[in-house]
């Protein structure tokens, strides 16, 4: 059975990701960041995550990372004046 106290904590840890993820996300697409920078930030998020949840890489990869490289690549086309001819 599953006592209150451990769903408090995965209550937390599910907030601390969001948050860890939002943040990745608004960087991403809004600090000056070199594309190297970019990605390092996105691994750093990565080992962030999983260090909440160690079991759930394989849910970063085909979640979040699409998404932090999408905003990053938007962004990139967006400062080389190419977001509206891929449109």
């Amino acid at each position: 059975m599953v006592t209150r106290q451990e769903i408090l904590d995965e209550q937390i840890r599910m907030i601390c990701l969001r948050l860890r993820a939002d943040l990745a996300a608004y960087r991403l697409g809004h600090a000056l960041l070199s594309h190297e920078e970019g990605l390092s930030l996105i691994e750093r998020t990565r080992e962030e995550i999983l260090d909440l949840f160690p079991d759930k890489g394989q849910v970063f990869d085909l979640v979040l990372r699409p998404r932090f490289l999408r905003i990053l690549n938007e962004r990139a086309l967006m400062e080389w004046g190419l977001a509206d001819a891929t449109n």
